[in-house]
This record gives C-alpha cells, sequence and structure tokens, in this order.
C-alpha cells in the first residue's frame, strides 16, 4: 500500500527553496567557505605577528598546514583573538593569500610593508585560480588608498 502525502502549493515551494539551497550549498561550498572566513579582521600589526609565528616552517606537506595551524592558535591565544576554527582558518587563508599575491603582483617588494599587513587583515579572500586569494586590482588598491592616509 502506497501512502501519499498532498503539499499545500506553499509547503511545496518553500520545500524547493530549501531543496535549491542545499544543492547550491553542495554545488559550491566556497560560497559559504568564504563568507564564514571572510567575518573576521585582522590588523596590520596582527597580521604580520601571524606571519612571523609561522614564518620559520615552509609548507612542504599537509603535516606542514596543520603545524601553521597549530601555530596560528598558540598565537591567538597569546594575543587574547579568536580562537576558533574558522577565526584560525582566516587568519591562515589571508597569509596564504599575501604570500600568492606578493609572487604574482609584487616580486620585488614595492608596495608599502605596513599598507601591504594592514590590508591584508581586512581585504576580502576570493577564490581564485591558484586557491584562496585576493582580487589583485582591489587589493592593491586598497594597500594605495591605506599608504595615501593623513596618519
Amino acid at each position: 500500500m502506497t501512502t501519499v502525502v498532498q503539499f499545500a502549493a506553499q509547503d511545496r515551494a518553500e520545500a524547493w527553496q530549501e531543496r535549491r539551497s542545499t544543492l547550491q550549498d553542495q554545488a559550491f561550498p566556497t560560497r559559504n567557505m568564504l563568507a564564514t572566513l571572510n567575518g573576521h579582521c585582522f590588523t596590520g600589526a596582527q597580521m604580520r605577528a601571524a606571519v612571523d609565528a609561522i614564518a620559520h616552517i615552509q609548507v612542504r606537506g599537509p603535516a606542514d598546514i596543520v603545524e601553521h595551524a597549530r601555530l596560528l592558535r598558540t598565537f591567538a591565544v597569546r594575543q587574547g583573538l579568536d580562537v576558533s576554527d574558522p577565526a584560525i582558518e582566516s587568519l591562515h587563508g589571508r597569509i596564504v593569500a599575501m604570500d600568492r599575491w606578493c609572487a604574482l603582483h609584487d616580486p620585488h617588494g614595492q608596495s608599502d610593508v605596513d599598507a601591504f599587513f594592514e590590508a591584508a587583515g581586512r581585504q576580502p579572500l576570493v577564490a581564485t585560480a591558484e586557491g584562496l586569494g585576493f582580487d589583485a586590482r582591489s587589493f592593491r588598491e586598497l594597500i594605495d588608498f591605506i599608504v595615501e592616509m593623513p596618519f
């Protein structure tokens, strides 16, 4: 015996919207991930100190990434920062994005260092062909804007 359940039109529409949202999240996981990562901002001083905290370990494999996360969590505790996984992932993602941006757009280190770190702490992360990164043009514009600030 088959049971037939009838839904009102509104219930069907709501069920479809919920299903559609779930399918979009599955198809585009980066969208939600980026929103979570971009919910965390840092100062230039925090970014510089975070880079210093992990600079002695080059990433050669997954174990090095795990070690970076451990070191960044310790750094966050000592600095009194948010130590949640998304906050640590945001901090690490920004460091990776800084490295990628420099390699592609400022290989000779011509950018103002203080403005670079300030911009990195605030610039939204985006998905790039290389992975997590910054939009190259808007990141450059933010660095230049910070340099021109009167203080």
